[in-house]
């Protein structure tokens, strides 16, 4: 097992398959097993006729290996002379070979060179002369070969494209791949169309870090197409802390409260009652930040669901959601803003200026995320306050940090928007449409006390190894 993520994930499968603790307690005998489950596979998968459930696990391989033996359109229709050929993928090294090289990936003396023909990720038909002079291929030994073509049982795919997982905590990335090989046995028997409804890779991983009970660790997810069109790559990655956050949610009551409720907030159904979007897959994807920074946070999620509802939330929902709020900012952002003399100045002029709450709430919620016209709004604020007599603890310096532009000034004005929310619940004030049927259609059909990270309602019956 490397650092390399897709060798990784293609190792935890073998081992997996082989059933084995680790990657390094495979044996030369284990290889042999997985190559012969390997080649028997794939090659059902190559001949299998349009519409079949073995046709759909050649899409999955098409989309990691478009130009090998097993998937190219001019591909034999002979099962045994492909059988025949992908075993040759998978025969030992000879260890006599002089003109032996160290292995692409682990350094291990490899005497088989690969093409991106047998490689997923390599390089596309748009790049030419990539290898070094003199060199056919990439050296590549026996058991890397083998955690290559065993990619897609460890990784979360589609019809076409593929997820992996690391981090580094070895019991999550074995229960990651664990969930994937059985997901890929079933994908074999029934075919996508028949699949149930499955968990996202990001929703696997939080209830594998979970179940692995980690503390502190980074994780990452990579998900690529490798077709001969438009091959992509896509990463997102945790922080260290969200371990910490998730056993912080788990174990105590509101933050589970807060995240079911996010999760239901977050759930979306068409017009005929069909689910669109599972809430328990969209909330744990708001804990990965994709690398090139288009997705949505948490924070910014919670925030949109406290400061700007639809229809006002009842008091203990928005505890419960906003207290969500503040842990994830101290456990995973390692911010801790003192927000309350800030917040209860505004929460003072909106309740106490004159005129209607709802009012000086719209000002307040229309500019509070842009420093400068937040800076407006508090100069406005503390100005009528004085005006009408009323006591202003907040000065400048209390409020400094909110309108200055300096690193996390963003995540403070969302944290001071859900302190203010807060303060406003508290005292009655209303700064909401509330219709008769507020906030609890939204989540009449979720148990809020349930677990928040349990996955029975997505995920299939592990006793099932079929």
């Amino acid at each position: 097992m490397t650092s390399h993520p897709l060798q990784r994930a293609g190792a935890w499968a073998v081992a997996v398959l082989a059933d084995r603790s680790t990657p390094r307690e495979v044996t030369a005998g284990d290889l042999d097993g997985v190559a012969e489950r390997l080649v028997a596979d794939v090659s059902a998968a190559a001949v299998a006729g349009k519409g079949t459930p073995a046709y759909d696990w050649w899409k999955v391989l098409f989309a990691l290996y478009p130009n090998a033996a097993a998937t190219h359109s001019k591909r034999s229709k002979d099962r045994s002379l492909l059988a025949g050929a992908i075993a040759e993928l998978f025969v030992p090294d000879r260890e006599t070979d002089a003109r032996a090289y160290p292995c692409t990936f682990c350094g291990t003396p490899a005497s088989v060179l690969w093409t991106k023909m047998n490689l997923p990720m390599f390089d596309t038909n748009k790049a030419v002369n990539t290898l070094p002079s003199g060199i056919s291929g990439w050296p590549v030994c026996r058991g890397c070969r083998v955690a290559a073509w065993a990619l897609p049982y460890g990784a979360w795919v589609t019809a076409g494209s593929a997820t992996v997982f690391s981090c580094g905590v070895e019991a999550a990335e074995r229960r990651f791949a664990e969930r994937n090989v059985l997901r890929a046995r079933r994908l074999m028997q029934v075919g996508f169309s028949q699949l149930p409804a499955g968990a996202r890779p990001e929703l696997v991983v939080v209830h594998a870090l979970r179940h692995a009970r980690a503390e502190l660790s980074a994780t990452t997810l990579w998900s690529f197409k490798n077709d001969n069109q438009e091959p992509w790559l896509r990463v997102s990655r945790t922080r260290r802390a969200v371990p910490r956050f998730l056993a912080r949610v788990e174990g105590n009551a509101p933050l589970r409260s807060g995240w079911r409720l996010l999760e239901a907030k977050l759930t979306r159904r068409d017009d005929n009652g069909v689910l669109v979007a599972s809430g328990p897959d969209e909330a744990a994807r708001l804990l990965f930040e994709p690398e090139d920074g288009r997705g949505r946070s948490l924070l910014g999620e919670l925030h949109r669901l406290l400061v700007a509802p639809r229809r006002a939330m009842s008091p203990q929902h928005t505890n419960d959601m906003s207290r969500l709020a503040f842990t994830y900012a101290k456990e995973v952002l390692g911010m801790e803003p003192d927000l309350k003399p800030v917040a209860t100045m505004v929460a003072d002029w909106i309740e106490r200026g004159g005129g209607s709450p709802r009012g000086r709430w719209a000002e307040f919620e229309t500019g509070h995320l842009d420093a400068h016209k937040l800076g407006l709004v508090l100069v406005l604020a503390k100005r009528r306050l004085y005006l009408d007599g009323h006591h202003v603890a907040a000065g400048e310096d209390d409020w400094r940090p909110f309108i200055q532009r300096r690193p996390r000034g963003w995540e403070q004005r969302m944290l001071l928007g859900a302190a203010v929310v807060r303060i406003l619940q508290e005292r009655g004030v209303s700064v909401h449409q509330r219709s008769a049927d507020s906030d609890e259609e939204a989540v009449e059909d979720h148990d809020l006390s349930q677990d928040p990270f349990g996955m029975d309602h997505v995920d299939y019956d592990e006793t099932d190894a079929a």
